[in-house]
């Protein structure tokens, strides 16, 4: 089989695996890397400041890129396409705001737009929504696609305030010096924009969804919870509804022995409920090694000419919030909880309902799934 020739955009984490990875390629040739600057690299692959190395380089076929951020990497990505060369992405800010134009682009161009690493990282999720699930109507996607607030929530658990916990996955390199893309939610909606948008062909912009973020909890929630026999995570799901999609990020409460709160560390774990069934994926979320396999074999689709996904046609339809149960308990061990006739369960200190109470001060309430 001939050679492959790589534009490698970046070389963080991501980038370094994706060297890694395909140092055992043998017709996959890295011909360029851009940097932002040369001087901090120490390696023997040829580096650049300059990206028009790589796209006005006839010999390149795809462009991997792993730099992140919207400007200039969504650029970079669209006259990579219009230049007839191939992309992969690990980018899910990009693929959330522009997925539909990039896909349509690259069929116009009749290259191959893959983003495989975009959402679960080495979790060969989105493969899986566009060859293997999308047989029967696909109902609810959901799951907890953020490794950085598993970690700070567990952490929580363990009697950490958030602050302190916080800044323990900073020093672990959990979470980024501005955390706010993780610890405020826009992370997970931006992948659940990508997941919802295949398996319900209607791409969501994140930024209308229902999002909210870790912030708000208290490690003195997590102990009371865990007294009850609940614990917390973060978690985005997306409903196919009958004229709309639901679509919310939040903090939501299980109870103890749900495998999201088994999860730790860069875990994922992601569900599909469609018509066959619920399906479960769990993996590695991050980390340079697991998201460079998602992005290598993405690569090797596009060199073996695998179809690429069928010209989805996306509808534009309204985003609303989702009906979940709410869990109330008092933070005040002693203080009486409400007597509402419509709670679905009451057990010592909680109670849950079928619907979220107005604010009252020195309560708390938390979204609530059994399952």
């Amino acid at each position: 089989m001939k050679t492959t020739h790589i534009g490698l955009l970046g070389l963080g984490t991501v980038g370094k695996g994706v060297v890694e990875a395909l140092s055992h390629q043998n017709t996959v040739v890295i011909d360029k890397v851009l940097v932002r600057d040369v001087t901090h690299h120490h390696s023997n692959l040829p580096l650049t400041t300059d990206i028009h190395e790589i796209l006005d380089n006839p010999d390149i076929d795809i462009v991997v890129e792993v730099m992140g951020g919207v400007d200039p990497a969504y650029e970079y990505l669209a006259t990579a396409l219009q230049k007839g060369k191939s992309v992969v992405t690990a980018n899910k800010e990009v693929v959330a705001r522009f997925g539909p134009e990039l896909m349509a682009m690259a069929r116009e161009h009749r290259q191959g737009f893959l983003f495989e690493a975009s959402v679960g990282g080495g979790m060969p999720i989105l493969d899986a929504l566009t060859w293997h699930l999308n047989a029967t109507p696909i109902h609810a996607v959901e799951g907890v696609v953020n490794g950085t607030t598993n970690f700070i929530l567990d952490q929580m658990e363990q009697g950490m305030d958030y602050q302190a916990a916080l800044q323990r996955a900073q020093a672990l390199g959990f979470a980024e010096q501005d955390p706010s893309a993780d610890v405020d939610g826009w992370d997970s909606a931006r992948k659940l924009s990508i997941l919802a948008g295949l398996a319900f062909h209607s791409w969501i912009d994140a930024e209308i969804g229902y999002v909210k973020g870790i912030t708000e909890v208290r490690a003195t929630h997590l102990h009371r919870l865990k007294e009850m026999g609940f614990g917390v995570r973060l978690v985005a799901r997306a409903e196919r509804h009958p004229s709309s999609i639901g679509f919310v990020v939040a903090p939501t409460v299980y109870p103890l022995g749900h495998r999201y709160l088994k999860l730790a560390g860069s875990q994922n774990a992601i569900g599909i409920f469609s018509d066959a069934g619920t399906t479960w994926i769990e993996g590695p979320g991050a980390g340079g090694l697991a998201t460079a396999t998602s992005i290598v074999s993405d690569i090797q689709r596009i060199r073996f000419s695998v179809p690429d996904r069928d010209p989805i046609q996306f509808e534009s339809l309204p985003v609303e919030n989702i009906n979940d149960a709410y869990l109330i308990f008092a933070e005040d061990p002693e203080r009486p909880l409400p007597v509402i006739a419509e709670a679905l369960k009451s057990g010592p200190g909680y109670l849950i309902l079928p619907y979220e109470l107005p604010h009252e001060e020195g309560f708390v309430q938390y979204r609530y799934r059994a399952k």
